[in-house]
């Protein structure tokens, strides 16, 4: 009797039980599904700081004409404030173009990381006599980098892939080299705008020293006076905006652009830096002081080579206007 009455309370603390874990999955799948369809709407709609990632596509036309280049001797203490390379300030004319609205994305950047075809992957033709041959693909590609797809390997691939968060789509794209902000803009049909380009495009035509005017109080843009301590996403600082309406030109992040650092026509100076071997970026970060970085005019030499990249280094796009 004792035996019948333990085998029918075993019997029934497993009926209990499978009633209890049938309930226990019935929540979790009602969960899952609520979550993904969560998840699913927000990857729609989300546009977290300044804006959706795919902003980085938004370009600006900046109209055909003259403006100011460089600085003027009594804008600061020369060779401190202003750099002695930015004279004379001279009458530049340039035909019209469009450029980047906004620094390109992390989120814009994954999207050409993960693209379908390994050629679209691949970096532009690399004729810089600075990078090794042991860099170069064949036929003159360099193979692509970590770009999202495991091209590197060992620590750099590591810290690629951790400065990539998924969190982070509506922040720039930094720790680029030269050759990976090259590759993906012709890979978007377009390409690095000229140092001339991107300075006109910052300043105006009238010969401002910030994006602004020609004042700098801290706040006005994401350099280490803001105390940021990192970029911030796109777009954050409504004063960091030029006369065409072009963010972030003062702060944020350093931009490569596509020319060759030398000295301006009628500058005397020498530097060894001048020639065909480095690169000039242009525009302050968050990581240095507003003066000189953040100035319009402000030149920074960088060798284009494929290990130079830093979490200062961002950069933006440009094309031809027809």
């Amino acid at each position: 009797m004792n035996r019948k009455i333990r085998r029918q309370k075993t019997e029934d603390r497993r009926q209990a039980s499978c009633v209890l874990n049938l309930a226990a999955c019935f929540l979790i799948l009602i969960f899952s599904l609520s979550l993904t369809l969560t998840l699913t709407l927000t990857s729609l709609v989300w546009a977290g700081g300044g804006g959706s990632y795919d902003k980085g596509n938004e370009m600006v036309l900046i109209p055909e004409g003259v403006f100011l280049m460089g600085s003027k001797e009594d804008e600061g203490r020369i060779g401190v404030d202003v750099g002695v390379d930015e004279f004379p300030q001279r009458e530049v004319n340039l035909k019209a173009f469009y450029i980047d609205k906004y620094e390109v994305t992390v989120g814009a950047y994954r999207k050409f990381a993960k693209g379908p075809g390994e050629e679209e992957r691949k970096f532009a033709k690399d004729d810089n006599p600075l990078n090794p041959p042991l860099l170069r693909g064949t036929k003159g590609v360099v193979s692509p980098s970590i770009l999202l797809i495991g091209g590197l390997t060992g620590e750099r691939a590591r810290m690629k892939k951790m400065r990539i968060p998924i969190s982070d789509d509506d922040f720039p794209m930094s720790d680029v080299s030269y050759i990976e902000a090259e590759a993906y803009c012709k890979s978007m049909g377009k390409r690095l705008p000229t140092e001339e380009e991107w300075e006109k495009a910052a300043r105006g035509t009238d010969g401002r020293i910030w994006p602004w005017g020609n004042k700098f109080e801290a706040g006005m843009a994401n350099t280490l006076e803001s105390k940021e301590n990192g970029t911030i996403q796109s777009g954050s600082f409504p004063t960091d905006v030029s006369p065409y309406n072009v963010y972030d030109m003062a702060g944020n992040l350093m931009e490569w652009t596509s020319s060759w650092y030398e000295p301006y026509p009628g500058s005397k100076i020498e530097r060894p830096q001048f020639g065909k071997g480095y690169k000039v970026m242009k525009g302050g970060t968050w990581s240095a002081p507003s003066i000189p970085f953040s100035r319009a005019a402000y030149r920074h030499p960088v060798r284009p080579t494929e290990n130079n990249h830093s979490h200062r280094y961002g950069f933006r796009c440009a094309k031809d206007a027809g």
